[in-house]
């Protein structure tokens, strides 16, 4: 199978910008709501341009390169296409990959619950939306 890299391309860069503007979205939504009460201040990072520019690089690396990758390689035996191809392929990868790491954390550390929910949240708009774009732009 050939990939198409002028398509992997667009899918890279509308993924990135999605993923830099939910970050910054959702980091300042954090700000306003009580999800780190329970830590002690010397476990929580300060948010510096350092630590956005990790957690992007991780995110873009798993959430974006990786699925835009095996995307183009497969999506022409792939029976579904598309937005909804990209929404069942996220709720796939959530509830098999991501869901059940999070709740053995659960058990074996004491995090607290409104965290791990909001993490949870946030990892799953950003599957959702990243894959929705990958796959749209595959369906063009």
């Amino acid at each position: 199978m050939i990939v198409s890299f002028e398509l992997l391309g667009y899918c890279l860069l509308a993924g990135g910008v999605f993923l830099i503007l939910f970050n910054l979205l959702w980091n300042r939504l954090e700000n306003h709501l009580p999800v780190l009460t329970g830590f002690p201040n010397d476990l929580v990072e300060t948010k510096t341009a350092g630590w956005f520019i990790s957690c992007f690089t991780v995110e873009f690396i798993f959430l974006v390169f990786l699925p835009a990758l095996v995307y183009g390689w497969f999506y022409t035996v792939i029976p579904f296409s598309g937005a909804r191809g990209g929404i069942v392929t996220a709720l796939f990868v959530f509830l098999i990959g991501i869901t059940p790491y999070a709740l053995l954390i659960l058990f074996r550390l004491k995090i607290p619950v409104v965290y791990i929910l909001y993490q949870l949240l946030g990892i799953f708009i950003k599957l959702v939306g990243s894959l929705i774009i990958i796959g749209y732009l595959y369906s063009l």
